[in-house]
């Protein structure tokens, strides 16, 4: 075997090294969002959502603009979806 040929398995071994650690790298990212998005909200957490709510509808009724209404009744959906009632 010559020196080049030596080179060029070591350097297919490093490129498939790194293939791996790529796909290793995006599939733990991958867990990390699911672990992150599907972990159960406790109470503080539903308590300051509601409060968030709150504080909308009472912007909305100072401001009476269509669009911050929209914004509250879709925080409401995203409430419900989230926790399973309504704030």
């Amino acid at each position: 075997m010559s020196v080049n040929d030596e080179n060029a398995g070591l350097g297919r071994r490093g490129c498939l090294g790194l293939f791996v650690a790529g796909v290793m790298f995006v599939v733990l990212i991958f867990a990390g969002l699911i672990y992150i998005m599907t972990r159960p909200q406790d109470g503080e957490i539903e308590a300051a959502e509601r409060a968030a709510i709150d504080a909308c509808w009472q912007s909305a009724q100072a401001t009476e603009r269509s669009f911050t209404e929209e914004s509250c009744r879709e925080m409401e959906k995203q409430f419900l979806r989230k926790f399973g009632h309504q704030p």
